[in-house]
């Protein structure tokens, strides 16, 4: 059985995207997004190579899609790290150097 771990950097992806989704729509539906993002970590723990590789981030990322989302992970010896989790119309090259200037 493969686990999986959430980054820093994904857990304030989560966070800005249940505050986008409960400003802009209520809690309740900020919620079911998050819950339908984070029901998705488990099948990537137990099936590290459902997502597709994303060679133009970093070596061995694959990304998964999440309703409208895109959940960034790599495998590691320890199981799945989850990287981000970024909306799927964002630029991922862009998304991810704009992190790295953020954070």
């Amino acid at each position: 059985m493969m686990h999986y771990r959430i980054s820093a950097n994904a857990e304030q992806d989560l966070e800005e995207i249940f505050m986008y989704w409960a400003n802009r729509a209520s809690p309740r539906v900020a919620d079911r997004i998050i819950d339908g993002i984070t029901e998705r970590f488990w099948l990537l723990g137990e099936h590290p190579n459902a997502g597709k590789l994303a060679r133009n981030i970093a070596p061995g990322v694959r990304c998964f899609p999440a309703g409208k989302h895109l959940i960034y992970y790599r495998n590691t010896r320890r199981g799945t790290d989850v990287l981000h989790i970024f909306h799927g119309a964002r630029d991922p090259e862009s998304a991810f150097q704009t992190v790295k200037k953020r954070r």
